[in-house]
């Protein structure tokens, strides 16, 4: 059976995004904007504010907020979405997380009123001064991206703008969420559910600066220029393997060839195929392929 593919953007997104960007501690090495944007966004909160917003992530770590953007209905602006959100009832909450098979918690008006709380803080101290350009990008990309849209080739679409991630059909997947997000690039999120998909996929919102080399080209020649991970893309040639097929076959620890991983997947070296909760990796051709016009056309100038 196959899935409809939807791509949809909102600056509720972004700022949803743009928070767990900050509080994913794990994950701050491998975003473009790094630590030291993460160092100067703390300095503009205080310390028990930023406690709080940790705290409250954590606790709704398995509580997606992106079914209830979906759902909601007219203006998404962050301002707009908290006041429904905030003015659900606890059977229509209950009865949006039914419809897409989320894992509804006892206390699930208590965790709403805690995310709107500090994604109200985080509004107004960061993401209500961003740069409107990002949020103008996010919109054009999406409409671009849907403009690419025939109806049948979802899965292609899909490939293409998360950079190699190759989702297959199944017998219960219904619809795919497309979302770009520009502040945990390169990163590529997903949210899975039986019959939907929500993915957050990277975005270069914003063109770099005059004579510098565009995002996609540095993360291409990176991602090249590490031992271990030209090793993994000569592993991958000709072969599917999985994750544990790639540690074993590199030596190295699970942690290791995770970072590796997110490496290659950023500059779209590897296909990442997945069916169900299965996945594995191949090589994509297409970014090599294409390294000497990139090349070639930023020194030209």
């Amino acid at each position: 059976m196959d899935y409809k593919l939807t791509v949809d953007f909102a600056p509720i997104y972004e700022c949803v995004t743009s928070l767990s960007a900050l509080v994913g501690k794990q994950n701050h090495n491998a975003l473009d904007a790094g630590p030291p944007w993460v160092r100067q966004v703390q300095a503009q909160f205080a310390p028990v504010k930023l406690q709080r917003m940790k705290e409250v992530m954590k606790l709704t770590d398995n509580f997606s907020l992106s079914p209830y953007i979906w759902s909601c209905p007219g203006e998404r602006a962050v301002e707009d979405f908290l006041s429904w959100f905030t003015s659900l009832s606890p059977g229509e909450m209950y009865e949006i997380s039914g419809r897409f098979g989320q894992t509804v918690p006892a206390n699930l008006a208590e965790l709403r009123d805690a995310a709107a709380e500090v994604i109200r803080v985080w509004n107004d101290g960061y993401f209500s001064t961003i740069n409107p350009a990002i949020l103008e990008g996010l919109q054009q990309e999406a409409t671009a991206r849907t403009a690419l849209l025939d109806g049948k080739n979802g899965m292609e679409v899909y490939e293409a703008a998360t950079q190699g991630m190759r989702l297959y059909p199944s017998e219960t997947l219904k619809q795919i969420i497309l979302v770009p997000q520009y502040h945990a690039r390169p990163l590529v999120i997903s949210s899975l559910y039986d019959e939907y998909v929500f993915t957050s996929y990277s975005c270069d919102a914003l063109p770099p600066e005059e004579g510098r080399p565009a995002a996609a080209l540095l993360r291409l020649t990176r991602a090249l220029s590490d031992e271990t991970r030209l090793f993994i893309l000569r592993l991958l040639t000709g072969s599917q393997l999985t994750f544990t097929e790639i540690v074993k076959a590199a030596g190295l620890s699970k942690s290791t060839i995770h970072y590796h991983l997110i490496a290659l997947r950023a500059a779209g070296l590897i296909i990442v195929h997945t069916s169900g909760r299965n996945t594995s990796y191949s090589l994509r051709l297409e970014a090599l392929n294409g390294l000497p016009g990139q090349i070639g056309d930023y020194l030209k100038g």
